[in-house]
């Protein structure tokens, strides 16, 4: 791209009208140019970088087409005008795609478009697609369109350029935040406020246009018309500057500087007034501060206790205060050199003002001390010290100085002196460089050393080899840094011995802070070092007691009462490591329930009569989270003639071991009333040590009181019944020696009283980390009623299918009985259901005592009770109530029945006037004693012959009897009537189930 082709395109970037929408005016000028010319295509165009823009089209119907095949682009190579009758004719056009194909176009004519330069930049040109013939007038009709377009343009751009001068205005305007800066008209109405006049006067833009700009004018300047005042003046003079107090909109004042300018026309004209304003207040303030400040420093120097006086550039004195009068009692306002020299003890004036010249030559401070003579004629010490007062450029303007009384200071000075020959330790001072100047006679006692061998730095020969590095680079640190210098060292005495000493040293400065010297001490801490030895070893000791223990430390100073504590004592009080401690902090800390009781600990230890010893467990509670801690607090307190100086001790957090020995407590507690509640006695075998504990039940349950016990595991199997000792001691240490935890067997445990119980023994096995059994604990509960249940249950079982079995052959045998020999059947039906009915009555008997024992009389009342009713009074009973087993009541049950049956139908009891009686007792007359039963019958029908056969009864009554008990029946048929007698062994009859026993 050429650079022409590039300044071209840049002219037509200024107007920036590529691309933006139509516009009526360009639209009325191709219009124009389509009618001027009768053509039906009239366009303004825009030839950019490699297209055309058309601003205005009549007849194509669009905005933009491709450069290439363009007429425009022929055009603007032109001087002013292109025209083309006939496209196809010229050979310019002759192939082009535009007339050679759709649209066809024949005719061209455009006047270029250009800039005050000279660059093209389009067209306004007419198109048809047939020939024409272009008149003088239509071509300068198109030239006079061409122009009028770059009015146009011209105006746009110059529009454009002012509006984006005016937002730059505005932006200038708005960025001066500093400054309020206000427009207004001819009549003081304000038309422009920037940011700054509403950052400094408070109201925005839209609040004041079109108001007076009085506004913020103070009402007594609006009483006085000033801005009007300002007004007039700015329009006469060009510019009205002000400096006064303003309003802001909140209704206070500040202290503005300005200036008011006329705005004027281009015919000179006043059109409005700018007005710029900005905040003053802060320096005015600050200058009557200074004005102030000045002012008292005036007064200050004429008060101070010291000679202050000035100096010209040259060193000629200019000022003295009242001071300097009223010491040498000179005239007031005599600065001269003769009248300052002539109180200067003459040893002194000649150096004095030496030492003045040069300072004031070579514009250095000046510092010089010297004998002042008073009014009353005597001299004393002055340090008189001067600094120069330069300009901007360094330029030595004026002098400022003081003479200070420094009389007590020099005398203190030669006392000094006299001192450190005569202190116990040695004194010595340094240079700047660190070499040593003096040494007080202490140093060379201690060391030999002579004056000569000592300075400036043969001292270093007795420091011991180990520690002079040190000591030298401690020394050079405090030089270089302009630190105390501190260190410690051993130093060699004369007889060779080392000791340790405190070496200290501080800097000795000058007026300007220089430093001038080292003023040291250095002492004797051997003893003290030793001792020191001994109590860093004892501290070290304490704190590795300390951290080991988790003890925290506080110290309690009476006198001041400072209350300290180490970091962990503030942990238990839940306090951060560097939380402010004080007696206060302590009582707030402290559990509501125990702050009393402790208050009470600390007044009892730091109570003169009592020991001193502080010892009590409280809790405290942090407010933040509400943590409660058990805190065990010991501590002594130090005393003096009576009196308590310090409270120290120790604190330990024991909230763990509180609450372990709380759930300890509860655990125990809980085990106590659970061993209370149950039967069972409960062991804890400790493996290790063979020893095992019982609880009560041991003593409750098997009568083995505690003192008699021997708590080891060999008591405790010892007391296993021999069958079962061997089985027991495998088992349970099969579970022990294994990996198991669960242990259960029964065996017979032996009573005080020489029984054996039944238990059964439960034990549960607790390892250590290595699964090793260390414990067991266990139940033993006694089942000796459950094992005689059981037994019982298991014999009655058995006694109840032998029964039944018995009961079965015993019906079989009545009804066979019964059946036999019988021809009345109602009869047979009647001895048999009586005969039933008496062995249910035993069966009765029987099963209300469980099968296990029934009363005689309630076998006997069972059996006759049928037969009682209806003799009325002629059946008599008489015995002792004798226990009978089972089998003895039921075959005891079945005689009688049988007896009394046969007698109601034979004998004593077939009439009205017979009598039966049955009497049974117990013959003790041998070892085994012996039961016997009498049945005897009167006044029945006489039986004059023996029975010829045994019936059916008589058998019953042998069969059962004999056989069921062992025992002998006897039957005697005498006239008088029967006689039956019953005697078997009495254990026979009494043979009870012995569960126990078994």
């Amino acid at each position: 791209m050429s650079d022409e082709e590039v300044e071209r395109l840049r002219a037509l970037d200024r107007y920036r009208l590529l691309d933006t929408p139509r516009e009526q005016d360009f639209d009325e000028i191709a219009e124009a140019a389509a009618e001027l010319c009768d053509v039906p295509i009239g366009v303004v165009n825009l030839i950019g970088d490699g297209r055309q823009f058309f601003m205005a089209e009549v007849g194509l119907g669009v905005r933009e087409t491709p450069l290439e095949t363009s007429f425009c682009r022929q055009a603007i190579l032109q001087e002013d005008f292109l025209y083309v009758p006939d496209a196809t004719r010229d050979p310019r056009f002759a192939g082009n795609p535009l007339v050679t194909g759709d649209p066809g176009l024949r005719f061209y004519a455009g006047a270029l478009l250009k800039t005050a330069e000279g660059h093209p930049i389009g067209t306004v040109c007419v198109l048809d697609t047939k020939p024409h013939e272009l008149t003088e007038r239509q071509r300068k009709g198109l030239a006079r369109l061409a122009r009028q377009t770059m009015a146009q343009m011209e105006l746009r751009r110059s529009l454009h350029a002012q509006e984006e001068e005016r937002l730059l205005h505005e932006r200038i305007l708005d960025s001066a935040t500093d400054y309020a800066i206000v427009s207004t008209d001819i009549d003081g109405r304000v038309t422009r406020w920037n940011t700054g006049a509403e950052r400094t006067l408070g109201w925005t833009q839209a609040e004041m246009l079109g108001e007076a700009v009085d506004a913020f004018f103070t009402p007594e300047d609006r009483a006085n018309v000033r801005p009007d005042a300002e007004m007039g003046l700015a329009a006469k003079n060009g510019s009205a500057p002000n400096e006064r107090w303003h309003m802001r909109k909140d209704g206070s004042r500040f202290w503005a500087s300005g200036e008011m300018m006329p705005l004027r026309s281009d015919d000179g004209r006043t059109v409005g007034f700018l007005m710029i304003l900005r905040d003053r207040t802060e320096q005015r303030e600050t200058a009557a501060a200074l004005q102030a400040s000045e002012l008292r420093y005036r007064s200050l120097v004429e008060v101070s206790p010291q000679v202050v006086w000035f100096g010209d550039a040259d060193g000629n004195v200019t000022y003295c205060n009242a001071y300097w009068y009223n010491y040498t009692g000179l005239p007031a306002d005599e600065t001269g050199e003769t009248s300052w020299m002539g109180v200067i003890h003459p040893e002194h004036r000649e150096p004095t003002r030496r030492a003045w010249l040069a300072a004031t030559g070579s514009g250095q401070p000046y510092e010089v001390e010297f004998l002042l003579r008073g009014a009353d004629g005597r001299y004393r010490w002055f340090l008189s010290r001067a600094r120069p007062v330069c300009d901007a450029n360094g330029a030595v303007r004026s002098w400022i100085g003081t003479s200070l009384d420094i009389h007590e200071r020099k005398v203190a000075e030669e006392r000094f002196q006299t001192l450190t020959e005569l202190a116990p330790t040695v004194i010595w001072f340094g240079d700047p460089d660190g070499s040593l100047s003096y040494l007080n006679d202490r140093w060379y006692a201690y060391t030999g050393q002579t004056p000569e061998q000592a300075l400036p730095s043969g001292w270093a020969d007795v420091i011991h080899p180990d520690d002079l590095p040190g000591l030298t680079e401690a020394w050079e640190t405090a030089r270089t840094g302009e630190v105390v210098y501190d260190t410690e060292a051993r130093l060699r005495r004369a007889d060779g011995t080392y000791r340790w000493f405190l070496i200290r040293a501080e800097p000795i400065r000058d007026g300007a802070g220089v430093i001038v010297g080292w003023l040291g001490n250095t002492s004797d801490i051997h003893d003290r070092r030793q001792v020191e030895e001994v109590l860093r070893e004892t501290r070290e000791q304490l704190r590795l007691a300390v951290e080991a223990t988790g003890t925290g430390i506080f110290d309690f100073d009476l006198v001041s009462n400072v209350l300290k504590w180490d970091v962990r004592t503030r942990s238990f009080f839940g306090l951060g490591p560097d939380a402010h401690v004080d007696l206060d902090v302590y009582l707030a800390r402290l559990h509501p329930d125990d702050r009393e009781r402790a208050d009470a600990a600390v007044t009892a230890a730091i109570d003169p009569e009592g020991d001193g010893v502080y010892d009590i467990i409280y809790r405290t509670i942090a407010p933040e989270d509400g943590i409660e801690r058990w805190v065990s607090a010991k501590g002594q307190t130090l005393f003096e003639d009576g009196r308590p100086l310090r409270l120290i001790g120790t604190a330990r957090d024991i909230t763990e071991a509180r609450q372990a020995e709380q759930t300890l407590r509860e655990t125990e507690e809980r085990y106590r009333l659970a061993s209370r509640a149950t039967n069972d006695a409960i062991w804890d075998w400790n493996l290790a040590t063979n020893e095992v504990l019982w609880n009560d039940a041991l003593q409750a349950a098997y009568g083995h009181s505690p003192e008699a016990v021997e708590p080891t595991g060999d008591w405790w199997i010892g007391h296993i019944h021999p069958e079962d000792r061997g089985r027991i001691d495998a088992s349970i240490h099969t579970i022990i020696d294994s990996t198991g935890t669960a242990w259960t067997d029964e065996y017979r445990f032996l009573r005080a009283d020489g029984s054996y119980a039944y238990v059964l023994d439960r034990g549960y096995v607790i390892r250590n980390g290595a699964g090793q059994a260390v414990r067991m604990i266990g139940a033993m509960l006694d089942i000796s009623e459950r094992r005689k249940a059981e037994e019982h249950q298991r014999l009655l079982t058995g006694e109840l299918q032998h029964r039944v079995k018995n009961t079965l052959a015993l019906v079989q045998a009545i009804a066979s009985q019964t059946l036999r020999g019988s021809t009345d059947v109602n009869e047979m039906r009647e001895a048999f259901a009586a005969r039933l009915i008496s062995l249910g009555r035993a069966h009765d008997i029987l099963t209300a005592a469980s099968w296990t024992a029934a009363p005689i009389t309630e076998v006997v009342d069972g059996a006759l009770g049928v037969h009682v009713g209806a003799a009325g009074g002629r059946l008599r009973t008489s015995g002792p109530n004798v226990l009978l087993a089972a089998k003895a009541a039921l075959s005891l049950a079945l005689s009688l029945h049988e007896l009394a049956t046969n007698a109601a139908k034979y004998g004593a009891l077939s009439n009205d006037t017979g009598v039966v009686d049955l009497r049974w007792h117990v013959v003790h007359e041998s070892d085994a004693p012996r039961f016997c039963l009498t049945w005897s019958e009167q006044g029945g029908p006489p039986i004059l012959t023996q029975p010829s056969r045994k019936g059916f009864g008589s058998r019953l009554i042998e069969r059962s009897f004999a056989a069921e008990v062992g025992g002998e029946v006897k039957l005697t048929y005498a006239p008088t009537g029967l006689v039956c007698r019953l005697e078997g062994p009495l254990a026979s009859m009494q043979e009870i189930l012995d569960v126990a026993a078994a």
